[in-house]
């Protein structure tokens, strides 16, 4: 009991974060004001990389609570270190929405630094999600049904997309503006992941 308190605290707490996240992220949404009605298609059609990266980042702050909220269903205990890690996700959290306004605007440039803080900060809720349910299991905090064949799953799940988007930063330097689309394989990779999980699980 005095280690589910503060656990629900901090589950409460991550819930408020990830809501507000969401939140800042509509309040870029949003044409310039005074649009003649001949220019309305042409400025719709400029607003398309701004849509984009907004759906791309609301999916993955969508996913990345539902992975939360499935950890938190298997994490029993309580522990300071449980805690840090799980601050320092919510910090490339609360990070999203000011990267995702940089590729928004600046994503057409040629510069590299859009697409490399972006896929840093993508990269940083990614490992940090994943560290802090490696740390939850070796420490023992999780319950009983998570065995090591279950915890690999879960972590090799959560390595997926950082890889994806690691690999997009030095490509970044070369590719500019094109960058983004790097970030497609990450569809192909959870597919070949997910499958070669679902393999071992039935060999074993």
């Amino acid at each position: 009991m005095e280690k589910a308190i503060p656990l629900e605290r901090m589950v409460f707490f991550s819930d408020a974060v990830f809501a507000i996240a969401l939140t800042l992220l509509a309040l870029d949404l949003k044409l310039p004001l005074g649009i003649p009605p001949d220019r309305l298609n042409a400025e719709l059609i400029d607003g398309l990389p701004e849509l984009f990266a907004f759906a791309l980042s609301f999916v993955i702050i969508a996913r990345v609570w539902m992975s939360h909220h499935t950890d938190f269903f298997r994490i029993r205990d309580f522990s300071p270190g449980l805690a840090w890690l799980n601050m320092l996700l919510l910090f490339f959290i609360v990070m999203l929405p000011a990267t995702t306004s940089v590729l928004s605007d600046y994503g057409g440039n040629p510069s590299p630094w859009p697409s490399v803080l972006y896929a840093a900060t993508i990269s940083g809720v990614y490992l940090s999600l994943a560290g802090m349910w490696s740390y939850a299991w070796r420490k023992g905090l999780t319950d009983d049904s998570v065995d090591a064949q279950e915890h690999r799953r879960i972590f090799r799940g959560r390595m997926t997309a950082p890889a994806v988007f690691l690999v997009s930063i030095p490509a970044a330097f070369i590719l500019g503006s094109n960058t983004p689309y790097v970030w497609f394989l990450i569809l192909p990779a959870a597919l070949i992941s997910r499958r070669l999980s679902g393999r071992k699980a039935g060999v074993r």
